[in-house]
């Protein structure tokens, strides 16, 4: 299929810094009458402008044995997936690594199995046979290197310009091979912003259950490692639309039981005429991207902050008391970091490489997520403000951010919105980091030092002094390690 010409300069231009047009001159001079494609995402990357991560190569009428002693000569090579003919290539000056193979079939077993695939390669395998067995049909395209054709048997082109996600063939069969693609369908459509066509739709919606099949052996057919990643890069694109999506499938409630309750869990009007749960944390995650947001906070936030937005409230339905006529949820801030590491954890999602979230941190957010709703920051000790502003790298910002997207969607029933809080804690950070440059000021003395000058042994005292010094440190009364003794000697009785 001939293409215009701006799709056609638009590989060229991937083709020529990646070295695959003169990889592919050297392939076709030494090996007459082998063809080579780019296939799978970079394709479709490259006819919609995005960015392209990976490149994959597909080259026909050349033995994988040929082609690796071939490409030896031309770079770096190492064969990571004999049983799939996949080889690294690093060409010389290349910027990255190459996934260059063979055509081949795959024969599913049918038990939607991660891996649960025979595969046979065939050098003179058709294109068009080896694009059949992949998932969606905007995935199943390749371009010819050297003729600047497209294939696209599966109405991939089409479907890009419809923005749409369709499977290559039966959904149902599709879906069979590999339930993961339940998950991939969502992930595509979040991050393109495309929707999942009909009956692609449907079978997913039919098939959601089987994410969590066991084989006979025991173990998960589809990983949590693999289910995370999914979620993740579709969150991290578009959260609100990605826990909606995950709602209407079903897929929530078989994943992350604990989000389901959140739903329909009622908050006192007075304070949450928003909604329910659900709704509260859905605004609060869509307010990640207003423009209030994007007024205090030049940095888009990560993923891990994401992820504590939207599991800030997680223990809400679990704490919800009636008390002396009123509506409380007491401790769900400590019970809600504790709920979400076990899910984190269940989920393992951390494992995801370059995604994984943060655990420890999203515990620590969820923690201490109240802390300026129960103490005004302006009342609060210099040494309290600096454990929270500037404890491990990032968290007192991301703090920060969860706090104004918490109150931005907190609607009291005949009150204004009220950021006051949240405007004098973020005054109070940018002091005590322009103070500090960034950088917390090391402390004059240490334990040791305190124990020397005052004879005291090791104890609680000597922790209750350290603090003391670092209160007057912080407010400027001591600016040396000459006045932080004087302090010892002269003003703390002990």
């Amino acid at each position: 299929m001939k293409m215009n010409k701006k799709i056609v300069n638009d590989f060229s231009k991937v083709l020529k810094q990646e070295l695959i047009f003169d990889l592919a001159g050297k392939v076709a001079k030494k090996i007459p009458g082998s063809e080579i494609y780019v296939v799978g995402g970079a394709v479709r990357d490259v006819i919609l402008g995005r960015p392209i991560k990976d490149i994959d190569i597909l080259v026909r009428k050349v033995k994988i044995v040929d082609l690796e002693k071939f490409l030896k000569s031309y770079g770096k090579v190492d064969l990571v997936g004999k049983r799939f003919s996949v080889l690294k290539f690093l060409p010389r000056g290349g910027r990255q690594q190459l996934d260059i193979s063979i055509p081949r079939l795959d024969f599913s077993f049918g038990t939607g199995g991660y891996k649960d695939v025979k595969v046979k390669s065939d050098p003179d395998l058709p294109i068009e046979e080896d694009l059949a067995r992949r998932d969606f049909t905007i995935n199943a395209m390749a371009w010819n290197v050297v003729t600047n054709e497209l294939v696209d048997p599966y109405g991939g082109l089409k479907d890009l310009k419809l923005k749409i996600i369709r499977t290559v063939g039966s959904p149902k069969e599709r879906f069979a091979e590999d339930y993961s693609r339940l998950l991939r369908a969502i992930r595509f459509a979040i991050q393109l912003g495309f929707k999942i066509e009909e009956k692609t739709w449907s079978a997913v919606k039919k098939h959601i259950g089987h994410i969590n099949d066991l084989a006979e052996s025991g173990e998960r057919k589809v990983p949590f490692e693999i289910i995370s990643s999914e979620f993740l890069k579709a969150f991290n694109a578009n959260p609100v639309e990605t826990v909606k999506i995950y709602f209407e499938c079903g897929a929530m409630a078989k994943l992350m039981p604990e989000i389901v309750k959140m739903k329909g869990c009622a908050q006192p009007k007075k304070y949450h005429s928003e909604g329910d749960v659900l709704t509260h944390t859905l605004l609060a995650l869509q307010n990640l991207e207003s423009k209030t947001f994007k007024k205090y906070f030049a940095a888009p936030p990560d993923l891990s902050t994401k992820t504590a937005v939207f599991l800030h409230d997680i223990a809400k339905p679990t704490t919800k008391r009636k008390m002396e006529g009123r509506v409380v949820f007491y401790n769900h801030d400590k019970e809600g970091a504790k709920i979400a590491r076990r899910l984190l954890d269940r989920m393992k999602m951390s494992a995801p490489p370059e995604l994984g979230v943060d655990i420890d941190k999203i515990f620590w957010m969820i923690e201490h997520h109240l802390v300026f709703f129960y103490s005004q920051p302006n009342e609060m000790k210099k040494t309290t403000l600096e454990k929270y502003f500037f404890g491990p790298a990032g968290r007192g910002e991301s703090l920060l951010q969860l706090f104004l997207v918490d109150a931005l969607a907190t609607k009291p029933e005949k009150e204004k919105l009220d950021l006051s809080r949240f405007k004098m804690a973020y005054q109070l950070w940018n002091e005590m980091k322009e103070n500090k440059k960034e950088v917390p000021p090391k402390p004059f003395l240490n334990g040791d030092e305190v124990m020397k000058i005052l004879k005291l042994a090791p104890g609680p005292k000597v922790g209750e002094v350290l603090e003391s010094l670092r209160e007057e440190q912080l407010n400027g009364r001591i600016k040396s390690k000459k006045e932080a003794e004087f302090f010892l000697k002269k003003t703390l009785t002990l």
